[in-house]
């Protein structure tokens, strides 16, 4: 239990670093005046999703490295740890099918690689007894 509950306590913080880098995006990207070129419902359906991504890192850092051992000892498990798990799957699918190789690309995959495996290690680790 006590490397499921490190894994896990890694993986939220990674997940954290997510969120503060998302949050970071809108003057990074300057998309005050970038997003311009999209329809008004095209950019807020953008940013809608783009604020939903950020919540969800955010639930996926708290849960993670706060209720570790509750996380642990629920039957829930399944479904949110394998949420998490393929919520990374998919952001390192999209980092080739969407935006391409790029110079970048190598740090996105290890960022993304290494939380989806320690979410999906706990997958397949027998439950804990309370």
């Amino acid at each position: 239990m006590k490397t499921q509950t490190i894994l896990l306590r890694i993986a939220g913080f990674i997940s954290s670093l997510f969120v503060f880098s998302h949050l970071l995006f809108y003057r990074m990207f300057g998309w005050e005046t970038t997003l311009n070129c999209l329809s008004n419902t095209n950019r807020a359906i953008f940013l809608t999703y783009h604020a939903i991504c950020i919540l969800t890192l955010l639930f996926m850092g708290i849960i993670s490295v706060f209720q570790t051992k509750v996380l642990l000892g629920s039957p829930l498990k399944y479904s949110v740890l394998g949420f998490f798990s393929f919520f990374y799957l998919i952001r390192i699918v999209a980092e080739f099918s969407l935006f391409g190789i790029s110079s970048s690309s190598l740090t996105i995959v290890i960022m993304c690689t290494v939380p989806m495996i320690f979410y999906a290690i706990p997958l397949f680790s027998k439950p804990i007894m309370k």
